[in-house]
């Protein structure tokens, strides 16, 4: 057993050290005579930091809309505190290797210390703290136990029961286990590192910063950290019922957060910890939601405590309100589809040479077509399909649109006009989302085609059995990359039939083990194509939907012939 007076008398080089170099840039962030390029020249010494600061910069967790593609720029851009604690997580997450600690579950720990910065960055964002010193505080107040088991490896097996308790708990624990607690290493740690004030304070004061004298600041980073531990208990401790309860009372009486904040909060913290770990690199299981953890922790209070008639009555009110959210949810939904549905050609069209059918997997869809007359006889057309599913893609798909609708009445040059859709799509791009689209202008009087196509599958010419031609993507999507050429093509469709459709068609299952592909979809073409074009494409929908497991993704089909 380590006892308190032997870890008051550990000598620095008796502890696990982080990289020096990362180590290094935190102490320089925290000098006001070092400006941007002389922290880039630091930084750019350690190629490994380098690379993690450029990749955390560009990542989710930022979300910044452009790239950032020099260490001075990414400086430039997140500030000299963000960088320290950029610099000082990267330390932390690699001063002690799986080698030092065999038989230690690192992955476990990691995902536990990576939930618990999720939760103070987000709850330091309601407090008026900076969001990015709370995420460092979250990852770097529980790294003295890491140390404890580290110092005493005859103890590992005893982790699993410490990850399942409460803040409290915990620490009775560690006490009987080691003699000390994670909270007097961790601040061992911090003198040692020459960390500054408020993180030192935090961490190794946020069990009991009401004994100490502390600047007002320094106390809420304490405050916020003990509520990160309860906070990122919910998910972990076994006992969910006095961990909720806890972690709800303590946040009020600190940040004076209602329940139903806390509420909100936590149920945030799934998908911000998938992010985070994307960015930090670290590697984590499937997340449970906090929806279903309260709900498993309320259905166990009810059968130990309620009576029969009383569950009948809270879940029943839990059910109405269940179906009167539901039924809100889908009166909005229903009125969505109602709006795309508009923005597509009606039948009336038809007789234009072209015709199209759109299957949405979802209330709505992020895939699209369009067409519609000009004045000299030409018809100009569309197919796309929005990155992603579910509303963001559904709004995209509006947006796109109708932007197509309106300059493709001016705009007749396939080309022309996807450079303007791409610059209109790129000044209030969403990060990480885009549109692929096939654009051209058909002229039935001489039976000619020409087509732009910006990152959408190749449209496919036939004639009744056999492919004739095919036209792939020669740009990139829109949304993408700025300044772009999008080329077209121009042929002759005398009497063969041209299909556009997007990838949802060859994703559709026709067995358990089997996707339709390019080869089926072909097929199900030359199948129906005796049949009028707005016939042949219902037939061929059908027949894609006919399959037990149903469709993943979205159908859309356009046809040109004469």
């Amino acid at each position: 057993m380590l006892e308190l007076l032997a870890v008051e008398t550990l000598k620095p080089t008796e502890l696990p050290s982080p990289p020096k170099g990362a180590l290094d840039v935190v102490h320089a962030c925290t000098r006001d005579d070092k400006d941007v390029e002389q922290l880039s020249a630091l930084v750019g010494r350690d190629p490994v930091l380098s690379a993690e600061l450029l990749r955390i910069a560009n990542s989710a967790y930022f979300g910044f809309a452009s790239e950032i593609n020099s260490v001075a720029r990414a400086i430039n851009i997140i500030g000299h505190q963000a960088l320290r604690n950029i610099a000082l997580c990267i330390a932390v997450r690699d001063t002690l290797k799986p080698d030092q600690l065999p038989g230690f579950p690192l992955g476990e720990f990691w995902e536990a210390t990576l939930r618990r910065a999720v939760c103070a960055r987000s709850l330091a964002g309601l407090a008026d703290l900076d969001a990015e010193t709370g995420f460092t505080v979250g990852l770097l107040q529980d790294f003295g136990l890491l140390v404890l088991f580290y110092l005493n490896q005859n103890r590992i097996s005893e982790w699993s029961e410490l990850a399942s308790l409460t803040p409290e708990q915990r620490q009775e624990l560690e006490l009987e286990l080691f003699g000390v607690t994670h909270d007097k290493i961790g601040l061992r740690l911090a003198k040692a590192w020459g960390l500054p004030q408020e993180l030192e304070a935090a961490i190794g004061f946020h069990h009991h910063s009401a004994e100490r004298e502390l600047p007002e600041q320094t106390k809420r980073f304490c405050d916020l950290a003990l509520c990160a531990d309860w906070m990122a208990a919910v998910f972990t401790a076994e006992d969910k019922r006095h961990a909720i309860p806890g972690c709800r009372r303590r946040l009020q009486q600190r940040f004076e957060l209602s329940a139903e904040g806390a509420d909100l909060l936590l149920d945030e913290v799934s998908a911000n910890i998938k992010v985070a770990a994307s960015a930090f690199g670290f590697e984590i299981g499937e997340q449970t939601g906090y929806d279903v953890l309260i709900r498993e922790a309320n259905l166990r209070l009810v059968e130990e405590n309620l009576s029969v008639q009383e569950m009948n009555w809270r879940l029943q009110r839990i059910l109405d309100e269940r179906d009167q959210v539901s039924a809100e949810l889908n009166r909005e939904l229903a009125l969505a589809r109602e709006v795309q549905r508009s923005l597509l050609p009606s039948e009336a069209k038809n007789h234009l040479g072209l015709a199209g059918i759109n299957v949405s997997a979802k209330m709505v869809s992020g895939d699209f077509y369009d067409f519609f007359a000009l004045p000299n006889g030409q018809v100009v057309f569309c197919i796309a399909d929005v990155a992603g599913k579910g509303m963001n893609a559904a709004l995209l798909m509006a947006k796109t649109s109708s932007l197509f609708h309106c300059l493709g009445k001016s705009v007749h040059d396939p080309g022309k006009l996807l450079a303007m859709l791409n610059r209109e799509i790129l000044e209030t791009a969403i990060h990480g989302m885009f549109v692929t689209m096939l654009a051209g202008c058909y002229d039935p009087a001489r039976r000619h085609v020409r087509l732009a196509n910006a990152g959408h599958l190749p449209a496919v010419r036939m004639n009744e059995k056999v492919p004739r031609g095919e036209y792939p993507a020669n740009a990139p999507p829109l949304g993408v990359v700025p300044n772009v050429a999008f080329g077209s093509v121009e042929f002759a469709l005398g009497n063969d039939s041209l299909y556009l459709y997007t990838d949802g068609l060859l994703e559709a299952r026709v067995s358990e083990q089997q996707r339709l592909g390019q080869e089926g979809l072909l097929a199900l073409f030359s199948k129906y194509a005796v049949h009028a074009p707005q016939e042949r494409l219902q037939r061929i929908i059908a027949e894609v939907r006919a399959h037990p497991a149903g469709i993943e993704d979205d159908l859309t089909l356009l046809l040109i012939e004469h």
